[in-house]
Parts: C-alpha cells; sequence; structure tokens
C-alpha cells in the first residue's frame, strides 16, 4: 500500500465528496478516483459507498480510516525524532546533569513543562558529583549547577546566587535570634552532606577558610538533603543549606532557618560543552532552566 493512497483515502473521509477532495488536493477528480479504485483493488474491499457528495464509509473503509490516522500521526513522530538526530549528530534523549543535592523538585517541575512542548523527546535527569567532566566528556549535553567560570571548555550562564544559612529546630534557642555569626555555634554539632555531595566542598572550604575553630565541632555526614533536615528537626544539631530551600521545607518538619553573618553562598550556572552543536530542542530546555529559581 502507497501513503499516496491513504493519504487521498483520508482526505476524502474528511470531505466525503470526490470534487472538494480532488480540489484540495490539487488534483483532478479521475485521477483521485483511480487511486481510490487501486486501494479498493488492492485491500480486495468496497471502502467507500458513493453517493454524489455524500460518500459514506463502509464498515472497512472506518477500520482503514482510523488505522491510517494511527499511521500518519506516528510518522508524524518519527519526522519529529528524526529532525532531532539530523540537529544534534547524537540522539533523541536530552542528558540533563546537576551537583545540586537540593532542587530536584524545581528540575523535576521544569521538565515535566518541557515535555508538554516536546513529547517525541526523552530526558535523561541525574546527579553528578564531578559535573565539569561529565560535560567535558559529553556524557551530558546540559549542566544545571556550580560550574567554574574558567573552564574554557564549557560555556555556562550565572542564573542565580544564593547565600547558605543556618537551618535549626525551632526547639533550639537559636531559632530566636534574627541573625547569627559562627561564635553561635562552637558547641553545637554540625551536619552536613557526605563527601559524595559536592556541596559539602563548599561547606567545608568555608570553615577551613573563615571559621576553622568549627572544624573541632561534632560533625554529622549524611547523603541527602532529606535526611539531613530529619536530624535537624530532631535538634541533632544545625546544618548549613540553601536559602531557597527554607520555602519548600516539608510541613511536618519543626524547622527553621537564621541567616549567618558573612556565611557560605552558592553561584548556580547553566552549562553546556563549548564544542557542542545544540538544537532548538535544547536551546528552549536551557531556556526553561534558566527560570527554575
Amino acid at each position: 500500500m502507497k501513503l499516496k493512497h491513504l493519504d487521498y483515502f483520508l482526505a476524502l473521509c474528511k470531505n466525503k465528496s470526490f470534487t472538494k477532495t480532488s480540489e484540495e488536493l490539487d488534483i483532478s477528480q479521475p485521477y483521485l478516483s483511480t487511486h481510490i479504485r487501486e486501494l479498493e483493488q488492492e485491500l480486495n474491499a468496497q471502502l467507500i459507498t458513493r453517493d454524489y457528495g455524500n460518500n459514506t464509509l463502509t464498515p472497512e473503509g472506518l477500520v482503514l480510516k482510523k488505522r491510517g490516522e494511527t499511521i500518519f500521526q506516528e510518522l508524524d513522530k518519527a519526522v519529529t525524532a528524526i529532525d532531532l538526530l539530523v540537529h544534534t549528530g547524537e540522539t533523541a534523549t536530552i542528558r540533563i546533569g546537576t551537583n545540586l543535592a537540593d532542587t530536584d523538585y524545581l528540575i523535576a517541575r521544569s521538565l515535566t513543562s518541557f515535555h508538554r512542548s516536546y513529547p517525541s523527546v526523552s530526558l535523561d535527569y541525574g546527579y553528578y558529583n564531578d559535573l565539569e567532566g561529565m560535560l567535558e566528556n559529553k556524557e551530558i549535553d546540559i549542566a544545571i549547577g556550580i560550574l567554574s567560570d574558567e573552564n574554557a571548555t564549557i560555556t555556562s550562564e550565572l542564573i542565580f546566587s544564593e547565600s547558605y544559612v543556618v537551618f535549626t529546630s525551632i526547639k533550639n534557642k537559636l531559632a530566636d535570634l534574627s541573625e547569627l555569626s559562627a561564635s553561635h555555634l562552637q558547641t553545637l554539632p554540625l551536619i552536613n552532606y557526605s563527601n559524595q555531595i559536592y556541596e559539602k566542598k563548599i561547606i567545608d572550604s568555608w570553615i577551613e577558610s573563615n571559621q576553622p575553630e568549627l572544624k573541632n565541632n561534632l560533625i554529622y555526614e549524611l547523603p541527602s538533603t532529606i535526611s539531613i533536615l530529619n536530624l535537624v528537626d530532631q535538634d541533632f544539631g544545625v546544618a548549613f543549606l540553601p536559602y531557597s530551600l527554607a520555602d519548600s521545607l516539608p510541613t511536618y518538619l519543626d524547622i527553621t532557618s537564621v541567616e549567618i553573618i558573612d556565611g557560605p553562598f552558592r553561584n548556580i550556572s547553566i552549562g553546556y560543552s563549548s564544542n557542542s552543536q545544540l538544537s532548538k530542542t535544547h536551546e528552549y530546555l536551557i531556556s526553561q532552566l534558566q527560570f527554575i529559581f
């Protein structure tokens, strides 16, 4: 069966008239009739009951109409996917990486919105401690997180800067303060990320450079933001976490945040390999990710 025959048949199903269909397709009526007749002969079935401008479909015609529409829908999806392959030279999956431990819900919301606009494009999203290395090796297409602005192999754009604040249980006396200094923390256990989480380096570097006396505090290390928050909720200690997290705390946690004088901060960027050829789909996704904060 030729796709042209099927296309003519579906146009006839819509217009119910050989005259209107031939005008729409810019072909002669005898030419259209010949192709419909050839299609019926190939299927050994009558598809249309001819009735002078109000043709109706036979049961066999109804089956072909339904299945034919599905064929063309799948063909459109294939064209979209192939177009992405042509533009990227790689795959119809866009690979996104981050080294931010606390923003999964923000990024997931943006990816859900993107999928509604590009349903045929697959998305692969993951956490990577060595985010820049993943970009350099082209194991991911887009990075959103903490990136160096001195890496010539990466094109990046700063999209958000924020400070870390101290998260504490409301049972702790620190909860009553409007701001605090490192001296308030010298006798308190500190809850930090474990080594596999990139942002531990930011906190450790700030303590080493600015408040080395805090290195003597009892320290708990945990692999996720929610595990840290749960420990803070139980008043096991306090944690340095990004300011924006205060707006999305689970309601069951009795936790508050307090600003710390001259505390650590983070710069969040979007980046991709400087040698990459971005498609319009990649560019659209990058534009969406710029506004997740």
